[in-house]
């Protein structure tokens, strides 16, 4: 938890007396802080996105983030935030005020997806971390993503915006609309000072099964329900939910019920229809060409037609955008996937490789902290090795390298042997020690420990690189 004990001040001009950021991490920082991405979410997420010792349970994005996987472990430091607004321990309306010791509710400012970025990157400066390699988002994520390209262009490497947009239009901003009346609506509501009594929970319900309409494609609900009946219903009568796609919006709503808090969906909806990277042009007119100038990085933008909440043309929109800036940097991508909005959460065959791509490609990739990792690598090798006798180093170096077999390629032991005593040992004399005494491609460990004698002497020879 990032707990900011001094005012947090919104573009509007209000502010809070604290600021708290829940956030996970997963993978190490490195010495010179430079392999953090920071990973952006959705309207509803945790910065739970990924199980961990602390916590196994699986999180929302948990096939994307680990060793060898699209957000490398390995290789990255990962960092997940929930959002300013949001009720899993970051700011919003149901946080406690701490000049009040009350509930914000009603009265917690309005703010803008700007504000939410700019809290992610106080973090940041918690953290020590100068610039990140990359943002990555999807959804309000992916709005995210865009804004901090364009808001720190000088602290983000690269960045990747999935199924999201650079400017909200009025077709997803009427689908939220109809979710917050839902929840308006409820009499338990109260103008959203609820906390001391019942929770709006048949808004809830309400808002929930309209997003989740949106969330996915009618390709997919016809493939999937078409006009079965739900579990149990043996005849259609009366109005009881009695089609599979109904049982299943009712499922998905009840889910949200103590989950999710009523006010963190309206607040941080009405950010999302509010977003705008528009900035005035020399003329003074409103131009997203101007609002993205700034964000020249490496740019990775993927779209899915089946999306009905951020239609396709609006990734197309921000990459083109980019690319009439001077961006000569844009990938773009389009899918057809059948999960419509929820592609990034359920499509990482199609969505992982191409972000992990983006990510270590270069310029700007992986290519530096692959070297540092080997470079510490070799390192310790030559530190453990000066530390023993030779015939233990060998021994070391066979049993590494053969990971249990009884046999290990010849060329592959002539490398380590070479990058074990780098400086100690002429390589020219090893080369010549493996052409005399090691004939085949493979070698056993009896092979190669009869070859101390003749190493012992490379490495007595004066050394000339």
């Amino acid at each position: 938890m990032f707990h900011r004990k001094a005012p947090f001040t919104f573009r509007n001009g209000e502010e809070i007396p604290e600021l708290q950021i829940a956030y996970e991490t997963w993978g190490h920082l490195n010495a010179k802080r430079d392999n953090a991405i920071l990973l952006q979410c959705g309207m509803s997420a945790s910065s739970h996105a990924c199980s961990h010792a602390r916590n196994p349970a699986p999180g929302w994005w948990e096939d994307y983030i680990g060793p060898g996987r699209p957000l490398d472990t390995n290789l990255f430091f990962v960092i997940c935030t929930n959002n300013l607004g949001g009720c899993y321990g970051s700011s919003g309306p149901s946080s406690f005020d701490s000049s009040t010791g009350k509930r914000f509710g009603s009265r917690f400012p309005r703010f803008e997806v700007q504000d939410q970025v700019a809290a992610q990157f106080l973090l940041m400066d918690h953290l020590g971390i100068s610039k990140v390699h990359a943002c990555v988002g999807s959804s309000l994520g992916g709005m995210q993503s865009v804004c901090a390209a364009a808001m720190f262009p000088d602290r983000v490497g690269k960045f990747v915006s999935i199924s999201a947009c650079a400017k909200s239009f009025p077709g997803s901003m009427a689908f939220r609309h109809a979710q917050r009346q839902a929840i308006m609506s409820d009499p338990h509501w109260k103008g959203g000072d609820y906390y001391d009594g019942p929770l709006p929970a048949n808004g809830l319900r309400l808002a929930r099964q309209l997003g989740t309409i949106t969330y996915r494609s009618g390709l997919e609900w016809q493939q999937r329900f078409g006009q079965s009946l739900a579990k149990g219903v043996t005849k259609r009568e009366g109005l009881k939910n009695e089609f599979m796609i109904e049982s299943y919006l009712a499922h998905q709503g009840e889910k949200w019920v103590n989950a999710y808090d009523p006010n963190s969906l309206l607040w941080i909806s009405k950010a999302m229809d509010g977003f705008s990277m528009e900035k005035p042009d020399k003329d003074g007119k409103l131009s997203l060409l101007e609002g993205l100038k700034p964000a020249m990085m490496p740019a990775l933008v993927i779209g899915v037609q089946h999306d009905v909440l951020f239609p396709v043309w609006q990734q197309k929109e921000i990459a083109d955008t980019l690319r009439k800036a001077g961006n000569g940097r844009v990938v773009y991508y389009e899918l057809d996937s059948v999960y419509g909005h929820d592609s990034f959460l359920l499509d990482a065959v199609a969505i992982g490789p191409a972000v992990k791509g983006h990510l270590e490609q270069e310029p700007d990739g992986a290519r530096h902290i692959w070297e540092d990792l080997a470079a510490s690598a070799m390192g310790f090798l030559q530190a453990s090795a000066q530390r023993g006798n030779q015939a233990d180093s060998m021994r070391d170096i066979f049993r590494a390298l053969g990971q249990g077999e009884k046999e290990v390629e010849r060329d592959r032991l002539k490398s380590m042997v070479k990058l074990v005593w780098s400086g100690r040992v002429n390589e020219a004399a090893v080369d010549k020690a493996f052409d005399a005494m090691a004939k085949e491609p493979l070698m056993q460990i009896e092979e190669f420990m009869a070859m101390r004698q003749v190493l012992s002497e490379a490495m007595s020879d004066t050394y000339l690189p």
